[in-house]
């Protein structure tokens, strides 16, 4: 051995030659720089100090005849990269794994001598502890989270999840064995206007998209919202082969955003538009008149004496009656025309594709007629009318704001001309009244 021993020095493993009685008969540097405190010294013959323990790879300690190199020598069998562990009081010194190779002369049954490879890998066993912590800790975040955590594998086919988090029942009422067993499930429970967003997930994914929304049917039967946020997971190819992804309901905050974009742009008493959104419908049928044939006008519409109806009967009267006109603006208009209420008792209405000017009055004159119907406020029966102006788009270039402004000019002419009438925009100026 002596011939070979700078050379066994020079190996990046450990090499320990034991005789058959388990004393050390030689150590190359690694193995000495391996075991380190753990060695014993070379005058004991012995390969591991006073004090030191053997344990198996999850701690628990092996007794000296079942120790690799003993149990080699007992029973003539190699053992490969067995894990264990050395130990002092205090703690761990170094995990080792340890193969040995049994020496057994000519005619013999038992191994005179033994070979020991010892390969240090205490930074490796850090390394698949500091995994396990980490991979238990997604374990229990996504076995706890209220999101459904998924990984969808598109390639090699066919499409199926790898991992979907239990929250998916409270979520979707599957269970993950479901979904693993039958894939097309999830993408069955999407709603079908959703679908195409959903097939290019994997191209969204490759593009970084923040995330997607899609409606899904639960399997009771209701729709919810869910947002996706993904991350695509490329093969060494480059090929987007995962989706991997967080699934949330988001139905309650879809239906608050609803909520607050209507609250935006309609009016709280009586639900119509307000003058926003009504603007910005007359914009676009302004818009739409420069660009086919055909006529528009603005209705603006005040109810009469209102304030006394305030006054007398008080404000909650004073609303019921707003809502009771609100309901016949709408019911005497044509589909295609958009009422709004302006403020206090104002309310106008945009009336598009018209034949002609006749037209819009005789619309004005059936808003008139409704106004005034008797309507039933608190048990009292109220009588109200209207003054109504009236704007036209015509060869006069106008926003819609001015538009609009011209239309309220008109119904103020009618107001000064005996109220309950209408009156088309430049009459105030002398001409003869459009109607009533």
């Amino acid at each position: 051995m002596d011939q070979y021993r700078g050379f066994v020095d020079t190996l990046d493993v450990g090499v320990v030659v034991l005789d058959a009685s388990g004393r050390v008969q030689t150590a190359n540097r690694c193995a000495r720089s391996i075991l380190g405190p753990a060695l014993a010294p070379p005058d004991t013959g012995c390969l591991l100090a006073a004090g030191i323990d053997v344990v198996d790879e999850h701690g628990d300690p092996i007794a000296p005849e079942r120790q690799p190199v003993a149990a080699t020598l007992r029973t003539g069998v190699a053992q490969s990269k067995t894990v264990i562990g050395v130990r002092n009081a205090q703690a761990i010194l170094a995990w080792l794994l340890v193969s040995t190779e049994p020496q057994i002369p000519p005619g013999g049954e038992l191994p005179d001598a033994v070979t020991c490879t010892i390969v240090d890998i205490t930074s490796l066993r850090a390394a698949q502890e500091a995994l396990r912590a980490s991979e238990e800790r997604f374990r229990l975040l996504a076995e706890n989270a209220a999101d459904v955590i998924y990984r969808l594998r598109l390639s090699p086919p066919p499409i199926r999840f790898e991992y979907v988090s239990p929250a998916v029942r409270a979520v979707l009422g599957w269970s993950p064995e479901e979904l693993y067993e039958d894939p097309r499930a999830a993408l069955d429970a999407v709603h079908p206007d959703d679908r195409a967003g959903v097939t290019d997930l994997t191209v969204l994914a490759a593009e970084g998209a923040d995330c997607v929304l899609v409606r899904m049917t639960r399997r009771d039967g209701t729709t919810i919202w869910t947002e996706h946020q993904v991350v695509a997971v490329r093969d060494p190819a480059g090929t987007v082969a995962s989706v991997e992804g967080i699934a949330r309901d988001v139905t309650a905050r879809q239906a608050l955003e609803a909520d607050l974009s209507h609250r935006a742009l309609h009016d709280p008493l009586t639900g119509l538009p307000n003058r926003a959104l009504l603007l910005d419908r007359l914009e676009r049928g302004l818009a739409r008149a420069r660009r086919f044939p055909g006529l528009l006008a603005v209705l603006y519409v005040d109810l009469d004496h209102f304030k006394a109806v305030n006054d007398n009967l008080g404000h909650d009267a004073g609303d019921r009656l707003l809502e009771t006109v609100a309901r016949r603006l709408a019911s005497v208009l044509r589909p295609s025309d958009s009422v709004a209420r302006l403020g206090g008792d104002e309310f106008a209405a945009v009336l598009p594709d018209l034949h002609d000017e006749d037209e819009a009055i005789r619309i004005a004159e059936r808003v008139l007629d409704a106004v005034a119907q008797p309507a039933e406020v608190g048990g009292n029966d109220l009588m109200t009318t209207a003054s109504i102006g009236i704007a036209f788009a015509d060869e006069t270039p106008a926003t819609a704001t001015e538009l609009l402004r011209r239309a309220d000019i008109a119904m103020y002419a009618a107001k000064d001309r005996g109220r309950a009438r209408v009156e088309r925009y430049g009459t105030q100026l002398g001409g003869a009244p459009a109607g009533g």
